[in-house]
């Protein structure tokens, strides 16, 4: 007798097994046991495949749905806006409204302080080059996030086709023309009548400018003398600096001392020792004047803003004048067209034939700042300050127990938050320049981008203290009043450490970059741990 294969069973039992075939296996089975077994057993091992393969996934528990979803009550979302706008509020009224008024006070022409600085060019007229600069890092950023979403939705060679040819149309874009003419030397000179035809950098211990550049001046040397023209502005870090021709443009220096004797047809920005505006020297524009001591005989035809240990006028301010400092003497041939502040420890001097505008508005000092300094305000503030941070604590809490717990975790590796908070610290230098940069430009984004870093530097000394009180004290107990009490403790004790001389300041520091380490990676973790179950899930 012929006995059927397994194979000859299995296209039986789907029904592929061509009829006369399936009548002949029919008959052999009703006659031969063994055959019937094997047909019985693999329709049993069919069945039990075919029901796995077709069975329902198993649901998710409820428990995970229900943690996943959870969020939190719209009063927590509510208060936490009202303490963001409270603090801003604060943050405006009590520290940037002030120094505005103040300034506009000290009058620049009626108009915004960052308006004449920016955009009429008495520090700064490079802005526009700045924002370019920002525009073209966000499209490279959008780049980026284009490459990165073309090779998660094309194929691969689908994508490299792509890059390669935005590779192709960027390198045949018109290539700009060099923008400045670099020299270096030990002495280096523009000798009268050479002409430079565009911007000139120049570096060495001495440079000297007798011809003329048709363009920017940006000089780094021991000692600057311009006594040629300077069709643009000049830019200078310089030990000393003399200016002693024309330029067309501003005059900004950073130097020891600044001897300015020639013209300068706009404005003229100056961080120094000490600065000498001679008789015979003009300036078209205003001053900004930031010196140990300040010899102004010359003439300024707009404000002048000035923080100077000791000034001296004798020449001529043609707007109005804001100083503050530690001496001013107004001489007898000094001509200032507008109202003048003055703020300092003593009474401003002026002689007899001095043409003033209107008297000079003094602010004397010396009462403010020991008032300031009084132990009784000291320890007022200290006291307050300590309960503000302690209650910003008790928020985080009770209203975030996971993040506070997650943080307060990675601050006990110590090492790994202080090096994150150094790395943050170098990237936040320039996260800072950025944002004074968009302050000036424009103030709520500056002002959005301050707070935004303030409340991580603010409570990275909740997490530190409690830490340390948690080292002090045990942690027998996971009781909120308990940890409330070990995290007062802790955050006393970094207070008190604080006021010590010299070593509160490295104190501070240690906390900053401990404490701000510890919430970047709380933070790291907590969003690591959320999106763990968004992963596994389509599996």
């Amino acid at each position: 007798m012929i006995h059927f294969d397994e194979m000859a069973c299995l296209l039986y039992l789907e029904g592929q097994l061509d009829p006369a075939r399936s009548r002949e296996l029919a008959a052999h089975v009703e006659e031969c046991a063994s055959c019937r077994e094997l047909l019985h057993a693999l329709e049993r091992e069919t069945a039990m495949l075919s029901g796995a393969l077709t069975e329902d996934n198993e649901p998710i528990p409820a428990r995970l749905i229900s943690e996943h979803a959870r969020s939190l009550p719209s009063w927590v979302w509510t208060l936490a806006f009202g303490a963001f706008a409270a603090g801003a509020y604060w943050f405006w009224t009590d520290g940037i409204g002030p120094w505005f008024d103040q300034l506009s006070n000290a009058g620049f022409g009626g108009t915004d302080v960052f308006s004449m600085i920016v955009f009429s060019g008495a520090f700064w007229e490079g802005w526009s080059d700045m924002i370019d600069a920002i525009q073209i890092g966000a499209l490279i950023l959008v780049a980026i996030v284009a490459i990165a979403w073309i090779r998660r939705r094309l194929r691969r060679s689908v994508a490299i086709a792509v890059v390669m040819s935005a590779l192709l149309f960027a390198l045949a874009l018109p290539q700009p023309t060099g923008a400045a003419d670099m020299r270096h030397g030990r002495g280096a000179l523009i000798p009268a009548g050479e002409v430079v035809h565009n911007d000139l950098i120049v570096t060495g211990p001495s440079v000297r400018i007798d011809g003329t550049v048709e363009g920017d001046l940006i000089a780094f040397t021991r000692s600057l003398t311009v006594t040629g023209h300077v069709t643009g502005d000049v830019i200078a870090f310089a030990g000393e600096t003399v200016i002693d021709g024309n330029v067309d443009g501003n005059v900004r220096v950073f130097s020891r001392s600044v001897i300015l004797q020639g013209t300068v047809a706009k404005n003229v920005s100056v961080f120094a020792s000490s600065v000498d505006l001679v008789s015979r020297a003009s300036v078209g524009g205003g001053m900004i004047v930031f010196a140990g001591e300040a010899d102004l005989d010359g003439k300024m035809q707009r404000d002048l803003l000035g923080m100077i240990g000791r000034s001296d006028l004798e020449g001529l301010i043609g707007g109005q004048a804001w100083i503050h400092g530690g001496t001013l003497e107004v001489g007898s041939t000094a001509e200032i067209r507008g109202p003048v502040t003055f703020e300092g420890p003593q009474q401003p001097v002026v002689e007899a034939g001095a043409k003033l505008a209107s008297p000079i508005r003094a602010e004397i000092t010396p009462d403010i700042r020991r008032n300031r300094r009084s132990a009784g305000r000291i320890a007022i503030r200290a006291i307050f300050s300590y309960a503000a941070a302690v209650v910003v604590g008790i928020l985080l809490l009770v209203i975030f127990p996971g993040f506070f717990q997650a943080t307060l975790r990675e601050a006990g590796s110590i090492g790994l938050p202080i090096g994150v908070g150094a790395l943050a610290l170098i990237v936040g230098a320039f996260a800072l320049v950025l944002g004074v940069l968009l302050l000036i430009v424009g103030v709520g984004a500056g002002v959005a981008c301050a707070m935004a870093c303030v409340p991580i530097l603010y409570v990275a000394q909740v997490f530190v203290g409690t830490w340390l009180g948690n080292k002090i004290m045990g942690e027998k107990s996971a009781a909120t009043n308990a940890v409330i009490g070990r995290m007062a403790v802790g955050m006393l004790i970094v207070r008190i450490a604080g006021f010590i001389p010299v070593l509160g300041g490295l104190v501070w520091l240690a906390v900053l970059l401990w404490g701000t380490g510890a919430v970047l990676l709380g933070f790291y973790r907590m969003s690591h741990v959320e999106s763990a179950p968004n992963a596994a899930l389509p599996a």
